[in-house]
């Protein structure tokens, strides 16, 4: 009875062993898939600071809440006014890591000067629960900041959600330029303070190592770079 009980055991320990094994070469792989697949975009592996780290995660945090969160997989392109940067956002906080963001896009300037902002994008109107869902999305936006409408922009008030702790700088920052910007755009999600803003889609078919997507997601962030670049000085 005590050799099958060892016996088990040894089976046991036998077995998490291989799970942890493959768990880090399934990791080992993915990051060199990743770090080849960045390269190929012009970007190259950045080490995890805190000072960069600091920047992007106070930009997800919830007022009062305490979140951990852990970049990983970070690479780093240089602009002519600013840097660049893919990056992996993981949420620590919890007996599981859980993926806030997988590669978004970071960009920071000194030609920025950006209210603290969070845009998120609405359900589709053509679905018959939508109605519901950004209410229960209006209500969870009320934990991270003041939800912010523009009665005066109905397409921006039609297809996105605002909020943000200085409301009173963000309304005069959202000029009907940058709105009708916005209002042509689909499913952007993007965090904003300061000299720095990070950009990624609500695409649940995205595919981080699809050089076609991910091309056109750093494209779309550039853009959107200009785009409040000209805000902030207009």
């Amino acid at each position: 009875m005590e050799a099958l009980s060892f016996l088990l055991v040894v089976a046991f320990l036998l077995l998490f062993g291989i799970i942890i094994f493959v768990t880090i070469r399934q990791s080992q792989k993915e990051l060199k898939e990743k770090q080849a697949f960045a390269q190929s975009l012009g970007f190259a592996p950045h080490p995890v600071d805190e000072k960069l780290t600091l920047k992007i995660s106070r930009l997800y945090q919830r007022p009062g809440a305490k979140t951990q969160f852990q970049l990983r997989n970070v690479f780093h392109k240089p602009l002519l006014d600013g840097d660049m940067y893919l990056f992996d956002l993981v949420n620590t906080s919890g007996e599981d890591d859980s993926w806030t963001e997988r590669q978004a896009v970071a960009i920071c300037s000194s030609t920025l000067n950006l209210p603290a902002f969070m845009l998120y994008p609405k359900a589709d109107p053509k679905y018959a629960l939508s109605g519901l869902a950004n209410k229960v999305l209006e209500w969870g936006f009320s934990f991270v900041g003041k939800p912010v409408a523009f009665p005066e922009y109905p397409a921006l008030n039609a297809r996105y959600l605002l909020s943000s702790n200085e409301p009173d700088l963000l309304r005069p920052f959202f000029d009907a330029r940058l709105a009708e910007y916005f209002a042509q755009t689909q499913m952007y999600m993007l965090h904003a303070q300061g000299e720095i803003f990070t950009f990624s889609e609500m695409d649940p078919q995205f595919n981080t190592l699809d050089q076609g997507s991910m091309h056109r997601r750093i494209q779309r962030a550039l853009e959107l770079f200009r785009q409040l670049q000209k805000s902030t000085f207009s």
